[in-house]
This record gives C-alpha cells, structure tokens and sequence, in this order.
C-alpha cells in the first residue's frame, strides 16, 4: 500500500506527501546550517520528513560524514 497522505504534526492537518515530479523540493524543505537535517518549510514538507523519517539517526551520521568530505548538501538544491 502507498501512502500519499500523512497528517502534518504542526497544523494536525491531512496533506499530500511531496510529490518530485510536480512539486520544487526548495519550495518544501531546506538544509539545517550544518547540512544534516532536511526542513520542513511547508505542511506538505513537514508531512513528507515525518512520513519518510527523512532524518533517521543512519542517514544524519552519513551526512555529518559528507559534509566532511564536502559532497554534502548538494549545492543544486
């Protein structure tokens, strides 16, 4: 089953999931200053970090290991 909806904890508000192929991931989400996390910058933003677990302790420890070696955050974004 796959999830297009999930509930925005900050507005308790049903939203649609980010959708890349429609939607601008910088109108959605930033990079945190040091380049680990994904922010939400919208409820479908904040939805989609949540539903993804987007900041998952792996994947943040993989970053911090990135932005050292400089191949992180992408510039592109």
């Amino acid at each position: 089953m796959s999830k297009t909806f999930i509930l925005d904890l900050a507005t308790n508000q049903r939203v649609a999931l980010f959708n890349p192929r429609q939607q601008n991931w910088n109108t959605h989400f930033a990079w945190s200053e040091d380049g680990v996390y994904v922010l939400g910058k919208t409820a479908v933003g904040r939805a989609t970090v949540d539903a993804l677990q987007m900041n998952n302790h792996r994947i943040v420890k993989s970053r911090f290991l990135w932005v050292a070696a400089g191949w992180h955050p992408p510039a592109d974004v």
